[in-house]
């Protein structure tokens, strides 16, 4: 099924700021994986580095187990764009409930006021699930807001696209 982007945003979870004024970016794909196969994928930040573009190092600390199936971690992600000479840091503050099939980060780096994702899967029949992408963001830079702007749709299809080839990868086709 082709990707749809909806200009709606999942309802903002607690560790989630107020994003009514950022731009909004959903991507919705239906996938042939369970909610709970592409719940791992999508919840092993520490192996981002091994699927995700750009992302040249990704670390988990100070993972907490909270009550029923939720878990809240800090993570950093160093992304870099070698023909532009550009590296950045993004530290996130991760929340992940498995029982819901949801995750969702709160990042900041030095030209992000802040980047608010969230993931939410979704059965849709026996074989298949429903998984949902929404990126707020607001940078430090009205230019680069501008810019970000036209390159984001894409950019969220390339990210949901990579999560998708890591679970064909590790759990076939």
């Amino acid at each position: 099924m082709p990707a749809m982007i909806s200009p709606g945003c999942a309802k903002p979870a607690s560790n989630t700021p107020d994003t009514e004024e950022l731009p909004k970016y959903t991507v919705t794909r239906r996938v042939g994986f369970s909610p709970a196969q592409l719940f791992a994928v999508v919840a092993d930040v520490g192996s981002y580095k091994e699927f995700l573009p750009l992302v040249e190092r990704s670390t988990v600390r100070d993972r907490r187990v909270l009550e029923a199936g939720r878990e809240r971690f800090s993570a950093d992600l160093l992304i870099g764009y070698q023909k532009m000479g550009i590296q950045e840091v993004f530290a996130s503050d991760v929340e992940t409930h498995s029982a819901e099939h949801t995750v969702r980060a709160v990042s900041t780096g030095n030209a992000v006021k802040r980047l608010v994702s969230s993931w939410v899967i979704t059965p849709a029949s026996k074989q298949s699930s429903d998984i949902a992408f929404t990126v707020d963001y607001e940078m430090k830079s009205a230019m680069l807001q501008m810019v970000m702007g036209t390159l984001f749709s894409s950019a969220a299809q390339k990210i949901m696209s990579a999560f998708e080839a890591r679970a064909r990868k590790l759990y076939g086709t």
